[in-house]
């Protein structure tokens, strides 16, 4: 079972599937067809949860962040949430204190200690600083597999 893909997914691919006018909507939805196709498995965290209802609601609207909560509720939902603890949140400091953009935010680098708490090297986002942190884009996963 090693061999099982294992996402992790970033609020703005979630914003991005839930907002028509954004700028990765087109993107987002045929690469988590791909990944569905691959059976991968999702991850998110409480945290990318949270930040994705605040943008959905603001972006969009307030039904549309509903919608979402519920989504991610259901129990046949793809998303498995976990929960960031006090030992990632203090792991994300010394990730933040070392990035260079102002654009790269605590939950960011939240995510960045998560997974690789829980040993997961891919993430499905669209944010760059994920490779620039030794991560590795689930699109650039499909550029490999279209290269070999």
């Amino acid at each position: 079972m090693s061999d099982t893909l294992k996402i992790f997914v970033d609020t703005d691919v979630f914003v991005a599937l839930a907002v028509e006018n954004d700028a990765n909507h087109k993107k987002a939805f045929p690469l988590l067809n791909l990944l569905q196709e691959k059976q991968a498995i999702f991850f998110t965290s409480n945290y990318v949860f949270a930040e994705s209802i605040t943008v959905i609601s603001q972006r969009e609207s307030h039904a549309a962040a509903v919608t979402f909560i519920e989504n991610m509720q259901l129990p046949g939902s793809p998303f498995q949430i976990k929960r960031v603890d006090e030992a990632v949140e203090q792991a994300a400091i010394p990730i933040f204190t070392q990035q260079t953009s102002k654009n790269t935010s605590d939950v960011d680098c939240c995510n960045i200690a998560l997974m690789r708490t829980a040993h997961l090297a891919i993430i499905f986002s669209f944010d760059k600083v994920y490779r620039q942190n030794g991560l590795m884009l689930a699109l650039d996963l499909f550029a490999k597999e279209q290269a070999a």
